[in-house]
C-alpha cells in the first residue's frame, strides 16, 4: 500500500514531531500579544474612545478572556480552516495570507534559483583549479558578499539600479497575471538583494565540497583513465556535493524569510514581511498569528524535505 512506503512513513513521523513545536510557538505568540504595549481596540476606536467602548470591543474580539481560553478558541477555528478576520478591513485572514504569501514565495524561489545558477557553476569551474587567480578573486568577493547585511544591500542596489541607472522600479509590485514582464521587473531588485548572500553561500559550500571530492582516489583513477574534467565534475563531484547544497537550501529559507521583512519593507512589496510589520504596528493579532503559524509550518516542511532529500540523493542513507 502507498501508506506503507518508507518515505511516506518518514514524512508522517517528521510532521507529527513538528506538531508540538507548532503548538508551543503559536501559544507563545498568543501570550505575548497580551503583553504588547497599546491596544488594538484603542487604535480602531481612536484617541477619543471611552474605556467602556474599548472594553466592549475587547470583549467582542475575545481579548478580555484568559490567554489559554483565547488560544483554544483560536486553535478550534484553525482546525476548521477559519483564521478569522483582519481587525481593520474585516477581510478573511486566510485570503490575505494566501495573497501575500504568493508574493513572498515568488521572490524567495527566484532568489534561490538565481543563487544556485550563479554559485554552483562558478564553484565547479574554480574547484578544478584551486588556488588560481579566479579562485582567489571569487573567494575574496564572496567573503565580502557574506559580510554585507541585507539592509546595506537593499540601499546600495536600490540606489544603483533604481536611481542611478534607472533600469528597475524602486518600489511597488506588479502581479504576474496582470503583466508578466512588469512582474519580473518589480521582483528584480528584491531578488537581487536576497541573492547576494545566498549565491556566496552556495559558492563557498559547493567549492569546498568539489575540491575535497576531486582529491579522492577514485577521481584520480578516473583522471588517469582520461575521463574529461567536466565529466568528472558532473558524474562524481556534483553528486557528492549535493547533500551539502541541499543543507544550505534548507537553511536559506530562514534567511529568505527573515530577509523578506527588510526587502519588502524597503521596496514596498506586499508580501509576508511587509504584511507582518504592518500588523505589528496596528496590533492586528489575527494577521500576526496566522503569519507566525504559516512560518512554523514552512520550516517544519522544509527541513522534513531536506532530511528526506538526503536519502533520495544518497542511497546509502536510510530513511528513519
Amino acid at each position: 500500500m502507498a501508506s506503507d512506503h518508507p518515505y511516506l512513513k518518514a514524512a508522517a513521523r517528521r510532521l507529527a514531531a513538528g506538531v508540538p513545536v507548532f503548538l508551543v510557538v503559536t501559544f507563545a505568540a498568543t501570550a505575548l500579544s497580551s503583553l504588547a504595549p497599546g491596544s488594538a481596540a484603542q487604535l480602531i476606536l481612536g484617541e477619543n474612545a471611552t474605556p467602556e467602548q474599548i472594553a466592549s470591543l475587547n470583549a467582542q474580539y475575545g481579548y478580555n478572556l484568559p490567554v489559554i481560553e483565547r488560544y483554544l478558541l483560536w486553535l478550534g477555528k484553525l482546525v476548521r480552516g477559519d483564521l478569522g478576520l483582519t481587525l481593520y478591513s474585516q477581510q478573511p485572514v486566510a485570503g490575505l495570507l494566501f495573497d501575500r504569501a504568493a508574493v513572498t514565495f515568488e521572490i524567495a524561489f527566484l532568489a534561490m534559483g538565481l543563487s544556485l545558477l550563479v554559485g554552483v557553476p562558478l564553484a565547479m569551474v574554480t574547484a578544478s583549479r584551486p588556488g588560481g587567480a579566479i579562485d582567489k578573486a571569487l573567494l575574496a568577493v564572496t567573503s565580502v558578499m557574506l559580510s554585507i547585511p541585507t539592509f546595506v544591500t537593499v540601499v546600495v542596489l536600490g540606489f544603483l539600479f533604481a536611481i542611478v541607472l534607472r533600469w528597475l522600479p524602486a518600489t511597488g509590485w506588479v502581479r504576474f497575471a496582470e503583466d508578466p514582464l512588469g512582474n519580473l521587473k518589480s521582483a528584480a531588485l528584491p531578488v537581487l538583494c536576497l541573492s547576494v548572500h545566498q549565491a556566496a553561500s552556495f559558492y563557498r559550500v559547493s567549492r569546498a565540497e568539489f575540491v575535497s571530492v576531486l582529491q579522492e582516489d577514485y577521481v584520480l583513477v578516473a583522471r588517469a583513465k582520461g575521463l574529461p574534467t567536466h565529466t568528472i565534475m558532473l558524474r562524481h563531484a556534483f553528486r557528492a556535493a549535493m547533500p551539502q547544497v541541499l543543507t544550505v537550501m534548507g537553511l536559506s529559507m530562514t534567511y529568505l524569510l527573515g530577509g523578506s521583512f527588510i526587502v519588502e519593507s524597503y521596496f514596498a512589496v506586499p508580501g509576508i514581511g511587509w504584511t507582518v510589520l504592518s500588523a505589528v504596528n496596528s496590533h492586528d493579532f489575527p494577521v500576526m498569528q496566522a503569519i507566525l503559524s504559516l512560518t512554523v509550518v514552512i520550516f517544519v516542511v522544509v527541513f522534513m524535505l531536506v532530511d528526506l532529500g538526503y536519502a533520495l540523493i544518497d542511497p546509502r542513507v536510510e530513511v528513519a
